[in-house]
């Protein structure tokens, strides 16, 4: 009986330090399970569902341990800020204040992650990493929670921008950012998954602010902390811009859903492709 109980308390083990499981799996589900639950809530509430199956993953990972303040114990701090402020701008009518709210909460964020660098750089490097940085984590925030309302293209840009970031950040040798953005990707591939079934389930700031951002940071973090090429950010970036590009609604909702989000990867995809040429095969 004892045996038996240590074979499967093993088994648990195993799959949980799986990393396929923490970043695929697990944050798939539990999105999926949160997303048919609230969906008939509304939208308020049904953007949850992928923040639901991130932060399952996140728990996995680092158990919410936040000391010491390490960058990305920051960058999950900050997100579960993020979540807060997502919620607010959800519930109360500050629409118009949202995008200067969200710049100066972005830049914020990125200067207090990339703190740390800044002693030991001067010149054109500290400008540099003091204006590009908070810029790109400033820009895809912002433009991406202008999509809140726009259930497709609002998972499209997050399911795009997570894959890019994670796969990039793995071949830059930061396995455990690759996981978390990879992690953001699944979890918003459930929401997909109802998009392509023909049951929309609306994203809102609730989901779109605190992803968004965790990715953005993520995508900093990787090249400020580790060997993410910097340009690979400025193709990152370009995502939002594409989901500009009308679409017939007369589509499909599957072939809607499909084309979407293809030409959401697209930019994804050349990101991976050049930090595998600059970095190599990835660390595993």
């Amino acid at each position: 009986r004892y045996w038996e109980r240590f074979q499967r308390k093993a088994g648990m083990d195993q799959l949980f330090n799986d990393p396929l499981f923490q970043s695929a799996f697990l944050p798939f589900v539990v999105s999926l399970i949160v997303a048919l639950i609230l969906r008939p809530h509304g939208w308020v509430w049904a953007g949850l569902s992928a923040v639901a199956g991130f932060a399952a993953t996140a728990y996995v990972l680092t158990g919410f341990e936040l000391f010491p303040l390490r960058s990305d114990r920051k960058i999950l701090l900050l997100g579960g800020i993020a979540v807060g402020l997502g919620l607010l701008l959800d519930l109360l009518p500050w629409r118009r204040a949202a995008p200067g709210l969200l710049f100066v909460a972005a830049v914020a964020a990125a200067l207090w992650l990339v703190w740390p660098r800044f002693r030991f750089m001067d010149g054109w490097q500290l400008w540099a990493l003091a204006i590009a940085g908070p810029a790109y984590v400033a820009w895809l925030v912002v433009s991406c929670e202008a999509l809140r309302d726009k259930a497709l293209q609002a998972d499209s840009v997050v399911f795009a921008l997570s894959l890019g970031t994670g796969l990039s950040a793995l071949l830059g040798a930061t396995a455990l950012y690759g996981q978390l953005a990879s992690a953001i990707a699944a979890a918003v591939g459930a929401r997909l998954l109802l998009q392509f079934l023909n049951k929309p389930v609306a994203a809102g700031s609730v989901m779109l602010v605190p992803l968004v951002a965790v990715n953005a940071l993520l995508g900093l973090g990787a090249v400020v902390y580790a060997k993410l090429p910097w340009y690979s950010l400025l193709l990152l970036a370009l995502i939002p811009l594409l989901m500009r590009v009308p679409l017939s609604a007369a589509m499909p909702r599957w072939l809607l859903t499909m084309v979407t989000v293809l030409i959401a990867c697209v930019p994804a995809a050349l990101a991976i492709f050049l930090t595998w040429r600059e970095a190599g095969a990835p660390p595993i």
